[in-house]
């Protein structure tokens, strides 16, 4: 992997001694931090910077203010600089978190930046692109992801194909919402830090839905239901800024259910499959969404728990496909990207809960496992399914104005599947999806 590109100015040998400084100076060696990126607004004008320090124990002390330098990639002169806002996890010491919210970006640009703590400069100058927009948009999609070594090789994998961006769908670290479980967290972190950066050079952004394993409540050493939200899911919460502070307008959505524009290739709507916000609470919100981007030739849901599972049984989520499913369906939503069930699944064309012809209903994409185990499918497929195999994987998802393309892939980079949207043309690799996930299936059959 590329490391991080520097300044390309005479500036760079400044910073890099300062690093040098800030790394080996008196005051002795740097805590332990890692950097990520969310949005907390528009994908095409901000960026989110997170930054995770933690103390040693030892003699190091929490910085108590940090700030970030950015300046468009390639190009000297003045950097802008903010300041971070500082959030501590309850009964975590020792970890402090800064949110940062660059502004005023240009659309589809890109820009290189540095994390500074007190003066002291952490880690190496780093770059992140904003979404175009207009042209296509790549997003990368998967969930269920935990801290092993198959994690940070499908993250490397997804990365490795230039994404503007990486949605989760939950199940993050596995963590369970609990406060003990931090050093799970801390993996996680260095997982995507190390592991999310593009060929360019690109530190990719991530889009987060919330999970059962981000959720404390009902779990030993957990909260009460009645408890807040951020207690309920403290990491959540605390590591990423995304939609805490929506305001009074109902159009923000909650702190667990929010949309995200894709430019004019589309919109994204992040949801909670009940973890802290109830199906029904949200379905008014992406309904009026739905209506207003009715033009928009890709509308994409994201969340955890299917509404079509390939796994888990098809009658333990009634209650899901009744809150959303006629929302979906009314609202021309293209396809739903689940988690949860730890299987690679594709559904067929789905609407008013019968199986329809191409783009005449919702296709369902999944089911999570981008670094967990995979389960077990069916031998016979579902009635709702078209494909599914116990793959890991993840969605590489090509969105433009005629439609998606979606492929699915391996920690090898192997393609398992592949299926078009819209007035897009049938790619070439696509004869190759049938005889390399046969192929996958059978060698998965003899290993076991």
């Amino acid at each position: 992997m590329k490391p991080h590109r520097r300044f390309s100015s005479p500036s760079t040998v400044v910073l890099a001694a300062l690093l040098v400084a800030g790394c080996s100076g008196s005051g002795g060696e740097p805590p332990w931090h890692s950097v990520h990126l969310t949005w907390q607004g528009d994908t095409s004008t901000t960026m989110t910077v997170n930054l995770v320090v933690e103390a040693d124990g030892s003699d190091q002390r929490l910085p108590g203010a940090a700030s970030v330098e950015w300046r468009p990639s390639g190009t000297e002169g003045q950097a802008s600089s903010v300041a971070g806002t500082a959030v501590e996890i309850e009964g975590v010491p020792g970890v402090r978190v800064f949110h940062f919210e660059l502004r005023d970006l240009e659309p589809g640009a890109s820009y290189d930046f540095t994390t500074t703590a007190e003066g002291r400069p952490l880690g190496n100058v780093r770059s992140f692109r904003t979404v175009p927009r207009e042209g296509p948009v790549r997003l990368a999609a998967g969930g269920d992801v935990g801290t092993e070594p198959l994690s940070l090789a499908l993250l490397a994998q997804a990365a490795g194909q230039s994404p503007h961006m990486l949605v989760i769908g939950g199940d993050l670290a596995y963590a369970n919402g609990l406060v003990s479980r931090w050093p799970r967290w801390r993996t996680w972190l260095e997982h995507v830090t190390e592991g999310l950066v593009t060929p360019e050079g690109h530190t990719v952004p991530m889009v987060l839905a919330i999970g059962n394993h981000e959720v404390n409540v009902g779990r030993d050493g957990g909260v009460s239901a009645s408890a807040p939200p951020e207690r309920k899911a403290p990491f959540f919460f605390g590591l990423f800024a995304q939609n805490q502070a929506p305001g009074n307008s109902a159009d923000a959505g909650g702190a667990t259910y929010f949309r995200r524009g894709l430019g004019a290739a589309g919109a994204l709507y992040v949801l909670d499959t009940g973890h802290l916000v109830a199906h029904a609470d949200q379905a008014s919100w992406l309904e009026a969404h739905l209506a207003a981007d009715a033009d928009l030739p890709n509308r994409v849901a994201l969340y955890h728990v299917p509404l079509y599972p390939a796994h888990r049984s098809y009658e333990a989520s009634a209650r899901a496909r009744e809150a959303w499913e006629g929302v979906f369906d009314r609202g021309g939503l293209t396809v739903a990207l689940e988690n949860h069930d730890h299987v690679l699944k594709r559904s067929h064309p789905i609407r008013l809960g019968e199986v329809v012809g191409p783009d005449e209903g919702v296709l369902y994409l999944g089911d999570g496992t981008m670094g967990v185990d995979a389960r077990t499918v069916d031998a016979e497929e579902r009635w709702y399914i078209e494909r599914s195999a116990s793959e890991p994987h993840f969605w590489m998802a090509e969105l433009s104005g005629e439609g998606a393309i979606y492929r699915a892939f391996d920690e090898d980079g192997r393609l398992l599947d592949l299926v078009t949207t819209g007035e897009v043309e049938t790619p070439p690799d696509a004869g190759s999806v049938e005889l390399e996930l046969d192929r996958v299936i059978e060698e998965s059959a003899d290993a076991a």
